[in-house]
């Protein structure tokens, strides 16, 4: 339990470094690609396709991020009425559910990576498949976190028991 808790934590870091390296990669060669178009009339040709690439990477790396955090979307309307135990058994329902949905999308996914793999994308020396591997790349990552949060949740975490301590 504490290994996985460990490995949760450091695919944590791991995915906050590259996240904020390609939101500011993007930034700045967004910023430069306007300056560059409306400034000196000069496109970026590449600078589109870098920039769904980045997005990609973006988004399916920071998913697990929400999964370790648990600020992920949840029916929390639902979740709050009930009391502590219930809660717990919610929760794990959800999240089980979450890796079920999580490892068909990994094995599809692969599919995919390996069909692109092969084709290159027109203005830059990135092979198409780049801009797939992050799905499944963020599930590994998501599930691991899953794993953790599952593992370490208490019925004392809930909304109402965290109230009625306040009280």
């Amino acid at each position: 339990m504490k290994a996985i808790h460990k490995l949760s934590e450091i695919l944590y870091t791991i995915c906050g470094i590259v996240t904020g390296v390609i939101m500011t990669g993007l930034c700045v060669l967004i910023v430069v690609s306007v300056i560059a178009r409306f400034v000196f009339n000069s496109p970026i040709s590449w600078q589109y396709e870098l920039t769904l690439v980045g997005l990609s990477w973006v988004i399916f790396i920071g998913m697990p991020m929400t999964f370790c955090k648990q600020e992920h979307l949840r029916l929390t309307f639902i979740s709050d009425k009930f009391g502590p135990k219930a809660w717990r058994i919610y929760m794990d329902v959800i999240d089980v559910l979450l890796i079920a949905f999580l490892i068909i999308g990994l094995k599809e996914s692969i599919g995919v990576v390996k069909t692109t793999w092969g084709t290159y994308y027109q203005t830059i020396p990135i092979r198409n498949g780049i801009f797939y591997l992050s799905f499944p790349i963020g599930c590994v990552v998501s599930i691991v976190h899953l794993i953790d949060v599952i593992l370490n949740r208490k019925p004392e975490d809930a909304p109402k028991a965290k109230k009625e301590l306040e009280a």
